[in-house]
């Protein structure tokens, strides 16, 4: 791995900023939420590579850190919602709306977030097996329920092919 420099890790910020916050973005559904969870990537990220524990390259260790932040935000949220009784505005720019929205949030937010990274991204299983620590034919069954879920609960929320 390379070593940390100051260069380098702005370099990266600078090249990944955009595809993470759009990668957050999809995933919390809010840009408050989006950049909470990429400060924390970024963060988390900047503590390993420069603490020498950096073991994969650090884009990886970003996008993994991320989904991660994102995910938990995103429970937070959904758990503080529940506890309230209501439910905050969604639909802030560049992320989906409408049925589709409703039919993201409906789903496991693990299930959500490696939807929304490959959509966004354009991942290959491979990259996404190395992001999520697992193998092709794991992601590619993951891929699989998540998209019949998401169709699934798309058709129940009054979308239509």
């Amino acid at each position: 791995m390379p070593p940390f420099s100051e260069d380098g890790f702005r370099r990266l910020y600078d090249d990944t900023l955009d595809e993470a916050l759009r990668v957050a973005r999809g995933i919390c559904g809010s840009d408050e939420d989006a950049k909470e969870a990429c400060q924390d990537a970024y963060v988390a990220l900047a503590r390993y590579w420069s603490g020498g524990r950096l073991r994969e390259p650090p884009r990886r260790l970003l996008f993994r850190a991320l989904q991660r932040s994102a995910v938990d935000l995103l429970r937070a949220r959904l758990r503080r919602e529940r506890r309230m009784g209501v439910s905050e505005p969604a639909g802030q720019p560049g992320t989906v709306r409408g049925p589709l929205e409703r039919a993201l949030r409906r789903l496991r937010p693990e299930d959500a977030a490696l939807l929304v990274t490959q959509a966004v991204i354009g991942m290959t299983y491979e990259e996404l097996a190395q992001l999520q620590r697992t193998s092709v034919s794991a992601i590619r069954a993951r891929l699989f329920r998540a998209r019949r879920d998401l169709a699934r609960r798309y058709e129940e929320e009054g979308g239509e092919w």
